[in-house]
C-alpha cells in the first residue's frame, strides 16, 4: 500500500501515526464521504487545521494545510505553526520546539 502525506511518500506504519498539534484545539468536526473507489475523510479544527485523507484499495493520501514533520521513530505527525523548529535527536526522533 503507498502512503502520501502532503504529496511525498512515506513509509506505511501498522496502526498509523499520531497527530501532535503544535497550537491546541478546543473543537473539531468530521465527516466521512464514502464512494465505490474508498473514503474521503474531512476533519476541521478550531485552531485553523484541516486535514483531508482520501484513503482506496491501494493508497491512502493525506493533505494537511500546515508544514509537517513526521517523527518515524515514535510514529507521530507534527503539525506545525510558525515559528516552530525541528532538531533530529541522535536516535532519529524529532524534537520540536
Amino acid at each position: 500500500m503507498k502512503v502520501y502525506l502532503n504529496g511525498k511518500e512515506m513509509q506505511f506504519k501498522e496502526g498509523g501515526y499520531e497527530y501532535v498539534f503544535m497550537k491546541p484545539y478546543q473543537r473539531s468536526q468530521s465527516d466521512v464521504v464514502k464512494k465505490d473507489y474508498g473514503q474521503l475523510t474531512l476533519q476541521l479544527y478550531d485552531n485553523g487545521v484541516q486535514i483531508r485523507t482520501l484513503a482506496t484499495d491501494n493508497e491512502v493520501s493525506t493533505l494537511i494545510n500546515r508544514d509537517v514533520a513526521v517523527d518515524e521513530v515514535k510514529n507521530k505527525i507534527y503539525i506545525l505553526e510558525p515559528g516552530n523548529s525541528v532538531t533530529v535527536n541522535e536516535d532519529g526522533s524529532l524534537r520540536v520546539e
